[in-house]
């Protein structure tokens, strides 16, 4: 029998450990290698080989045009499909928008969802609905709403939210997709909303509801409370500063009291010598003085509490000798100090589920057939609901996109809540043509025509029209090459059709002048100038400095060059108010960071 020896004991050791450590690393790599999300078969869509192919880029349809001069914003309708528009809307919004609605299909297998897979595409040439028992109907809904959420994503401002409706059918796979591309740290709620009031009753339930996921930019988004309505009334008190209701600081909770939140037990004393019409006194925090009444945290039963607030806090709302302030006594029918919150909040928080009878989908198809629609579109979304997300969301000078804009209800909804706020928001509505009947001309711009300019509703009543301005854009393609492989001729007709791409971009809407070698475009107010250079030969050059100096104010003048665009500084340089920029290697710059690269 061999007998190891000590050293060999200690040499088997470490080729014990160094295996050991070996399969350590092995399992780490292979747990780091594992991610928890959603995973789907790709499906190719046929618009990519379009992108790949030539460079997108925005006409206008200047005969859909719609100008009121009343000061209103000017809205933008775009024609085609959303993923080019987005694309466009990249150079001339990224980190614009504050609010995006969308409305995408549900996937039901029966509402009619068309992809184009670009496997196919021979056999199917305008794509091909996907019923609920197709084997890829998931992976190719996924790979249809993967594309655009990024490119959406760009969109947002920091402080941008984006609002989605969905149902059961694709909820939970939208949930785990938008928390990868927004980030799950940045979902805010899920919002149950009352879609129909008497349900799909072939169910063995009836389902009355559909969702609402919302998502923020980042962490320095924050929704706004919503106005009250009938609840003003409870405002029934006034002081110097205005009406007031009160609700009593110390706090209900039995959980809490000095023994959890020792924190929030501290006494604060009231000056009974000063008593108002209502009966109420003002207080301190320290003993001095007239504040010679002591009040501590205490319930009915004489058990200890505490109050809602700490007592910084309550130092900020208290004024000593003055009962404008927030923060005041008043003797309670027990006899002894109550100590009051002045509440003059008209705002609440709204609960996550939304069962209002203005947000059902009747709502929304009444709403058309008040406009002159009777069946032409299914299912859509109605008004309230949208004003709602906002009312949530949108400052009154904010931006509101939705590229799934179906009948233009969010148009709608922008400008009927700009109306009675006094808002200034914008809306960007995408819709494509879907059919031969073009869905984009006939119902959504057709629709916000009429609530723009005036219509006769079903019963025959006049109704006025709420002003606003529109631009009618259509997506269009330039060049023989994508962004990424755009050779010289590409470039020169990128920037010979940039020009509706560059005012967009700085909100310069007004077409003044096109010529050969220039266009010229100002804002509603005439206030600023965009005038773009867009021929690579300069010898017109000289006549364009010429045109740019008659406006005489602030201008964007965008050169076409391969280099820098300072080179043109001195044939500026009498004039004032001039920014230099170059095109088209900006546009092309952003076209290849999207998606991989357009």
């Amino acid at each position: 029998m061999t007998v190891e020896t000590e050293e060999q004991y200690k040499l088997k050791i470490e080729e014990l450990q160094k295996e050991i450590a070996a399969l350590k690393a092995k399992q780490t790599k292979r747990m780091k290698g594992e991610r928890y999300g959603l995973c789907w078969i790709d499906v190719p869509e046929a618009f990519d080989a379009d992108s790949r192919d030539k460079i997108p880029v925005l006409e206008e349809l200047k005969d859909k045009a719609i100008k009121s001069d009343d000061g209103k914003p000017t809205h933008i309708l775009i024609e085609g499909d959303n993923y080019h528009a987005l694309t466009c809307l990249n150079y001339t919004h990224a980190g614009k928008i504050d609010v995006i609605y969308i409305d995408p299909p549900y996937n039901t297998g029966s509402d009619g969802f068309v992809y184009r897979d670009a496997r196919f595409l021979e056999q199917f040439p305008d794509g091909t609905t996907i019923p609920r028992e197709h084997p890829l109907r998931h992976s190719t809904w996924l790979s249809f709403m993967s594309k655009r959420l990024k490119l959406a994503k760009k969109l947002l401002s920091d402080r941008g939210v984006i609002f989605i409706s969905i149902d059961d059918n694709e909820q939970a796979n939208l949930k785990l997709l938008c928390d990868e591309v927004f980030g799950e740290g940045n979902f805010i709620t899920s919002i149950i909303i009352r879609a129909n009031s008497r349900g799909q009753t072939y169910n063995q339930i009836a389902k009355t509801h559909e969702y609402l996921l919302c998502y923020s930019r980042s962490n320095n988004s924050e929704l706004f409370e919503l106005e009250k309505e009938a609840e003003l009334s409870d405002l029934n008190l006034t002081d110097n500063i205005g009406a007031f209701n009160i609700r009593e600081l110390r706090n209900r909770n039995p959980k809490f009291g000095k023994h959890n939140r020792p924190f929030l037990f501290y006494p604060i004393y009231v000056n009974p010598k000063i008593v108002d019409k209502d009966g109420f006194s003002p207080v301190s925090l320290t003993s001095s003085g007239d504040y010679s009444v002591e009040v501590l945290p205490y319930n009915s039963e004489g058990k200890e509490s505490c109050w809602r607030w700490g007592s910084p806090k309550s130092s900020e709302n208290i004024k000593e000798d003055t009962l404008s302030c927030n923060l005041v006594a008043k003797i309670k029918t027990t006899g002894s100090y109550g100590i009051f919150e002045k509440y003059r909040k008209t705002t609440y928080k709204p609960k996550s589920i939304w069962d209002e009878n203005s947000f059902l989908t009747e709502t929304g198809t009444v709403e058309m057939r008040q406009l002159g629609f009777a069946s032409e579109f299914d299912f859509p979304k109605p008004i309230e609901l949208i004003k709602r997300c906002i009312c949530l969301s949108a400052p009154k000078s904010s931006t509101v996109l939705d590229f799934f804009a179906g009948s233009g209800t969010t148009l709608h909804a922008v400008m009927k809540l700009n109306a009675e706020d006094g808002g200034k928001r914008q809306c960007i509505l995408v819709q494509q043509k879907e059919t031969e009947a073009n869905i984009c001309q006939t119902i959504t711009y057709e629709r916000n025509r009429r609530v723009m300019q005036g219509y006769t509703n079903s019963k025959g009543e006049a109704v006025a029209g709420l002003g606003n301005s529109l631009k009618y854009y259509r997506t269009d393609f330039v060049g023989k090459h994508s962004a990424r492989l755009a050779s010289d001729e590409d470039r020169i007709l990128l920037a010979r059709k940039a020009g509706c791409l560059i005012s967009l971009s700085e909100d310069t809407l007004e077409e003044l002048k096109t010529t050969s070698f220039y266009s010229l475009y100002t804002d509603a107010e005439s206030s600023r100038l965009t005038a773009i250079y867009f021929d690579e030969d300069p010898e017109q050059f000289p006549e364009f400095v010429t045109e740019v100096g008659k406006f005489g104010k602030k201008t964007a003048v965008y050169v076409y060059t391969e280099g820098s665009a300072e080179m043109y500084g001195n044939e500026f340089e009498d004039l004032s108010g001039i920014e230099i920029k170059a095109i088209p290697r900006p546009i092309l710059e952003i076209y290849k960071t999207l998606n991989g690269g357009l």
